[in-house]
């Protein structure tokens, strides 16, 4: 291994170790390094983004597809792999909060609309999950004009679909 290419390692695995629980810390101070120069923010390759399933009773897996969404976006492929593989079935907000609990994920929430949650999730390139159709989690992914529409001033709240996954839908 390199020395610049060590070097980059020690300070990532540094930076991982320290304060990478401290939610306080990531909530108010963690801001994107650059602009955002895509749309939407988070904007996950689609060979990354699950498709929901169903599980043996014919229930949906949209909470979980969601959930790897995030993972995988945050770079932990491993924890979508193996959410994947282990849980399917209908998850309501407290049940996949149990289950980032219970693996020590870390995780902001709210339980109200809240504007200014979707904002900082935005700015900051995080995707959040959502239920935005009557019983479906899909992911927002961010805030952003249509780029397709260069004088349309409207600012659109960008969604990925589970269900249809390989485009994003502006709202």
């Amino acid at each position: 291994m390199g020395k610049i290419t060590a070097a980059l390692f020690i300070i990532c695995l540094i930076a991982m170790m320290t304060g990478c629980n401290d939610i306080d810390r990531l909530t108010h101070r963690i801001e994107p390094m650059r602009a955002v120069a895509e749309v939407p923010a988070a904007n996950l390759p689609t060979s990354l983004r699950y498709r929901n399933w169903t599980d043996a009773r014919g229930s949906g897996s949209c909470v979980i597809a969601s959930s790897n969404y995030n993972h995988n976006w945050v770079g932990d492929n491993a924890t979508a792999v193996s959410w994947r593989q282990k849980y399917a079935g209908g998850q309501t907000e407290t049940s996949i909060r149990r289950k980032h609990d219970a693996e020590q994920l870390p995780y902001v929430f709210t339980r109200t609309a809240d504007a200014e949650f979707l904002k900082w999730v935005s700015r900051t390139r995080r995707s959040a999950l959502i239920w935005f159709w009557k019983n479906h989690c899909v992911n927002f992914v961010g805030f952003h004009r249509d780029p397709n529409r260069p004088t349309d001033p409207t600012m659109y709240a960008w969604l990925c679909d589970n269900n249809r996954p390989t485009q994003y839908i502006p709202i």
